[in-house]
């Protein structure tokens, strides 16, 4: 049978885990929106069908292909949203 000092190794962990905390940063500092997203972000984060998509992009919205996935860039939705009152999530 091992005796394991489990007080000390959860001791142990909370301390790298902090230390890593600390080298990363606070996740809440770092911009996800400034990153290009594909169509599946998009209909998540804003909340909207496929369709309303295309629509989207026959109004305006600028995308971009990359191997047959379409992706929008952050400055090209934030132009999309002020010029047609989008609301986004």
């Amino acid at each position: 049978m091992v005796n394991r000092d489990y007080p000390f190794l959860i001791a142990d962990l909370e301390k790298r885990i902090k230390a890593l905390e600390e080298k990363l940063g606070n996740k809440a500092d770092l911009n996800i929106d400034n990153e290009d997203w594909d169509n599946a972000q998009l209909m998540q984060k804003w909340q909207i069908s496929q369709r309303t998509t295309a629509n989207y992009r026959k109004q305006g919205l600028e995308y971009y292909k990359v191997g047959g996935r379409i992706y929008y860039a952050p400055a090209h939705r934030e132009k999309f949203i002020k010029l047609n009152n989008v609301q986004s999530n």
